[in-house]
């Protein structure tokens, strides 16, 4: 059966180095990641919060379904600084190897849902912009944050007077994309946890 696509924002987040280690890591990171978006939902306010929030885990990544009534601009800052206070809250007690970092993408337009499923431009978009070498470069050379943020070109535009991104071009379906990369700042907490790093049992 046919389905129309709607308008929506996609966020993706991908678990930054999640092969490195034992699989015992792999399963901490992801059990960490679904706690962290856990919480990050409920704090998000109303009217924000309603039911049409979708979300799929897919191996090391997560994709998030927002309804358009959502401002650009919320996502962007208060959205990113819940993800990042639920980030510090549980990494603070962690060391390097246990410590849960992200790379998170967003773009805005078509999705096809077909829950659980969703598809649509603004899902591919948010996945390879989630998967640019320049994104994985860019936290790989900033290790006192948890996460990292890039833009699609349009999220950004809807973002007017915001300056605080760089521009850079990412491979995108065999095209090539301009994306906005966050350069604000750290939104993140450094560990110096003891031990093996990975959450207690």
């Amino acid at each position: 059966m046919r389905t129309d696509p709607v308008t929506a924002t996609v966020v993706r987040l991908g678990i930054v180095a999640p092969s490195r280690g034992r699989t015992a890591r792999a399963v901490h990171l992801g059990a960490t990641l679904d706690g962290v978006l856990d919480e990050v939902f409920e704090g998000v306010p109303v009217p924000h919060r309603t039911p049409t929030w979708f979300r799929r885990a897919e191996g090391d990544a997560t994709t998030v379904i927002i309804p358009p009534t959502v401002p650009h601009s919320w996502v962007a800052t208060e959205l990113v600084a819940l993800l990042a206070g639920a980030l510090g809250r549980r990494n603070r007690h962690l060391n390097e190897f246990g410590r849960l970092r992200l790379r998170v993408a967003a773009d805005h337009g078509d999705v096809v849902l077909r829950p659980p499923h969703f598809g649509g431009a603004a899902v591919a978009l948010a996945t390879w912009l989630c998967a640019a070498e320049e994104l994985k470069a860019a936290i790989a050379a900033a290790p006192e944050l948890d996460l990292l943020l890039v833009v699609s070109d349009r999220f950004h535009t809807a973002l007017a007077g915001d300056e605080g991104y760089r521009r850079i071009v990412v491979p995108a379906g065999g095209e090539r994309e301009i994306a906005w990369l966050r350069t604000g700042p750290d939104t993140g907490t450094r560990n110096t946890g003891e031990g093996g790093g990975l959450a207690p049992s």
